[in-house]
């Protein structure tokens, strides 16, 4: 059995009884809240339920009084009496005019007023037509008369004609009626219902069509869809026509998917089911019944995540309150432990203000002995004060050592300049010597003897830029006695830079280079050297007209620019090729991310080199 062991009284007491009522509480809080969800999503499901039984209802309830009213003219005796074989027009024309006889008048105002009657007694539908198979027809209701018509070219003439003598209900657009019928709505619908009129001998006479527009047949779904998008109701027929929703294709993909899917998995009617809606994949809630009388489905879906989202909002209340009665056992727990938890506090608090500024400055936070703390919190306060001496002491240590490593490297790099500037200028002594070129090699001497003066004073905090300067020139005239008027120079720089501290040796190694490089060249070798301060940055550029870097050199120190960001490894840089790279890091170790160090091919001819810092 697992046991938990506890150092002190008060946490085991603050630990038991705040768990055994934090588990009390959730355990209560969530079997009720279960039991509620229960109860509502049960509930909501049978809400759907009766909402498709009453849709259906009221729906069986619209098509029976337009069956009735269609069987009553059917069964009718006076309409019997008057429909004998066709109905003849009320006038037929003979030359230029028109006949009219008495039995013709009484025949068409007998049928009239026979259907006149019963839609004023009942209300059930808009119109009433009497067909013949000859064209004719009697209408009564929005209209009242005759028309002549081709009947075959009506949208149900062949599918009544083939159910002879049942009703087919069919839907129609207001385009699809007769002009004198049609609303002045072009967007009308119509539910039309119609059948095949026999006489006693059952033979056929005509058809007999009852039209009721959609917005009362539909009148009930209508006003539950009104305001509520989340609901959405489909009446389908079993051929997978449409009937609602009648106004508008934009649901018909959905409701065809949820037909389908009734058929091939045999849902249970008058059953919610969770389905994935074909549209946003989202989970709908999706009920269906059989109007009987019409073999019509009608489908009613609701996404869930909508129509549970009140629950959302419960779920919200019964968090907050677990919350607040779970803050109420805690802060009971606190104050009982609270001989504990304040010294553990002193001491966090005090964790919290430990930084590595204090650190450096001995001024960390200590921790005072509470005369009301356990001895197991003062031993540990004893530890964290004494760790911060230590933690002080090895942090000023490190600092130390490491100003004393970054002054050492950057002297290191200094001074590999020194042997590299020897070597080139003996070599330029000894081909003068070879050229008799006397007065020229004592020139060059002393010029030596001041550069070497300068380089050997070696200062790890820069030099300032005018004493830079004035080295570079030294060595451009010591240059200049060997190659003469093939070698010419230029500088600009403005007096405000000469203060800027920059270090020793970054300007005439570059411009060695430079030389090095354009004797590959025919004279003369031109060389300028400019400077100018711009937002508090300094920049001097060393440009020449040289043969310029090979692609692939650039792309090399390129790459030794972006990825030489560790200064704790310093390369070994060689005498030869050595200096751009030299030059680089002591920027870098100067002015850390402010240094600025580029170089790029001038077209044809020529490089330019860019270096700066911060001022």
């Amino acid at each position: 059995m697992l046991r938990f062991k506890f150092k002190t009284l008060q946490q085991s007491l603050f630990t038991y009884y705040s768990a055994f009522f934090i588990v009390f509480i959730i355990s209560i809080g969530l079997l009720l809240f279960a039991y509620f969800v229960n109860f509502t999503k049960s509930n909501v499901s049978e809400q759907q339920i009766q909402l498709s039984t009453s849709i259906v209802s009221f729906l069986d309830q619209e098509i029976t009084k337009m069956n009735n009213f269609s069987m009553n003219i059917v069964y009718s005796n006076l309409v019997r009496e008057h429909f004998n074989q066709d109905l003849e027009p009320i006038t037929y024309q003979k030359g230029n005019q028109n006949y009219s006889t008495p039995e013709m008048y009484t025949n068409v105002t007998t049928l009239i007023n026979v259907i006149m009657t019963i839609i004023s007694s009942s209300e059930t539908a808009r119109q009433a037509n009497i067909y013949d198979f000859k064209g004719n027809m009697v209408g009564a209701g929005a209209f009242n008369g005759e028309l002549s018509v081709d009947i075959k070219k009506e949208p149900w003439y062949f599918q009544t004609f083939k159910n002879d003598g049942w009703k087919y209900i069919s839907m129609l657009d207001n385009n699809d009626l007769p002009a004198p019928l049609r609303n002045s709505k072009q967007d009308k619908k119509y539910i039309s219902l119609t059948r095949i009129y026999k006489n006693n001998n059952y033979v056929r006479q005509g058809i007999v069509e009852i039209q009721q527009d959609c917005d009362t047949i539909f009148k009930y779904l209508n006003d539950q869809t009104r305001g509520n998008h989340n609901l959405k109701i489909y009446v389908i027929d079993s051929k997978g026509n449409f009937f609602y929703p009648y106004n508008t294709d934009m649901d018909k993909k959905e409701g065809t998917y949820y037909k389908d899917l009734i058929r091939l998995n045999h849902l249970t009617p008058e059953t919610t089911h969770q389905i994935k809606s074909p549209i946003n994949n989202s989970t709908q809630l999706m009920t269906y019944s059989i109007l009987g009388s019409t073999g019509w489905t009608i489908i009613i879906a609701q996404n869930q995540k909508e129509l549970f989202s009140y629950m959302d909002q419960l779920t919200k209340i019964f968090i907050l309150i677990t919350l607040i009665t779970l803050l109420l056992i805690l802060m009971i727990s606190y104050f009982v432990s609270k001989r504990v938890t304040f010294p553990l506090q002193k001491l966090r608090r005090a964790i919290g203000r430990l930084d590595l500024d204090d650190l450096s400055k001995n001024d960390f936070p200590v921790v005072d002995k509470d005369s009301n703390s356990i001895g197991e919190i003062d031993a540990l306060n004893i530890a964290f004060n004494k760790m911060n001496q230590k933690l002080s002491q090895s942090f000023n240590e490190l600092i130390i050592a490491r100003s004393q490593e970054l002054d050492a490297k950057f002297l290191a790099l200094q001074s590999q300049m020194d042997p590299h500037f020897l070597y080139n200028n003996l070599t330029n002594i000894s081909v003068m010597a070879e050229e008799g070129m006397n007065k020229q090699i004592v020139t060059l001497c002393n010029n030596i003897s001041f550069m070497l003066r300068y380089i050997s004073t070696q200062n790890k905090q820069g030099v300032p830029l005018e004493s830079e300067i004035d080295y570079t020139k030294r060595y451009l005239d010591s240059m200049k006695i060997r190659y003469e008027e093939n070698l010419t120079y230029h500088f600009d720089i403005p007096k405000e830079m000469n203060d800027i501290v920059v270090p020793m040796l970054i300007i005439q190694p570059i411009i060695e280079n430079s030389i090095k490089y354009g004797l590959n060249n025919s004279p003369p070798w031109n060389i300028s050297v400019t400077g100018k301060i711009e937002s508090n940055k300094w920049r001097i550029t060393i440009t020449d007209n040289g043969p310029g870097f090979d692609p692939i050199v650039l792309e090399e120190f390129n790459h030794f620019i972006e990825t030489q960001i560790d200064l704790l490894h310093i390369p070994d840089l060689q005498i030869n090729g050595m200096g751009l790279k030299n030059i680089y890091i002591r920027l870098k170790l100067l002015y850390q991310q402010e240094a600025f160090f580029t170089l790029q091919n001038n077209g044809e001819k020529g490089v330019s080199v860019t270096i700066g810092g911060i001022v």
